[in-house]
């Protein structure tokens, strides 16, 4: 991350820095979570999962962010790494923004865990459906490109990394000439194995004019307590991963009274055989 010598406190006083990884999709998730009926103590009991239909796609999404966010704050020093711009009206958000020793880059996040995932140039299937996520970050590249030259003020390149969450399986065909597919955990290397073409000062000025928040918004943005959304959603996945638990326990529990009942009938069986 940067240094206290490369950026200011005066300049962070109104910045982005205090977004963290999924902030927005984390406060959608908590939202929807909070129209939720309490599950009863039965349910609980049981292990029913707090989660519904309609909130688990958001629990994904935000894991995914999540855990992309986390690998890109372990690139260290030297690095800028800004999570959930708001763009525009601030109707959407960029998931990451990425400044360093080997370039800028936009990184968007897409959980598809145990699917299998295939990419080419322009195209990205996942489980044989086609979606367009490639062409969708060609032209966020080319909007945060706009965006962070104008406030810069000097020409700025963008690279985009579509980061996926856990896939069974990645293939890559044909490479895009901008457009990185890869899993989260190839992230870090990645970056950090890319040919150096940023002074330590050309990251230090990109990252001053990327932190503040007049750069990507001009209208009034809501201050969200990101300490406190970061703590709802912990709490959440302490409930969905009790909830999984317990379902394992009784699951295991069926298992063993099954096997038990089947055995007893067996020895039964066999013993009266045997005794006639």
């Amino acid at each position: 991350m940067m240094t206290d010598e490369d950026v200011s406190a005066r300049d962070l006083a109104d910045d982005l820095v205090d977004h963290s990884p999924g902030q927005s999709a984390i406060a959608e998730l908590l939202a929807a979570h909070s129209q939720v009926p309490e599950r009863s103590i039965l349910a609980r009991l049981v292990g029913q999962s707090p989660l519904t239909p309609d909130t688990r796609p958001l629990y994904d999404t935000a894991l995914g962010e999540v855990e992309v966010g986390d690998a890109l704050e372990a690139l260290g020093e030297g690095w800028a790494v800004l999570h959930c711009l708001p763009v525009a009206a601030g109707a959407s958000d960029i998931d990451h923004l990425v400044i360093g020793p080997s370039g800028v880059y936009i990184v968007a996040t897409r959980n598809h865990t145990n699917q299998t995932v295939w990419a080419s140039q322009r195209t990205l299937m996942v489980g044989g459906i086609r979606y367009p996520d490639i062409r969708n970050m060609e032209y966020e590249m080319g909007r945060v490109e706009r965006i962070l030259s104008a406030a810069a003020g000097c020409q700025i390149e963008v690279s985009a990394i579509l980061a996926v969450v856990a896939p069974k399986s990645l293939t890559v065909r044909q490479k895009h000439r901008d457009v990185e597919v890869l899993t989260a955990a190839q992230l870090e290397q990645w970056l950090t194995l890319r040919r150096r073409i940023l002074a330590p000062a050309d990251v230090a000025s990109i990252a001053e004019a990327a932190m503040k928040t007049s750069t990507w918004h001009t209208g009034d943005t809501p201050r969200v307590d990101a300490a406190a959304v970061r703590h709802g959603f912990n709490r959440l996945r302490v409930e969905v991963a009790r909830a999984w638990r317990l379902q394992l326990f009784w699951a295991s529990t069926l298992v063993i009274v099954t096997a038990g009942a089947f055995i007893g009938v067996m020895y039964e069986i066999l013993a009266s055989a045997l005794g006639a």
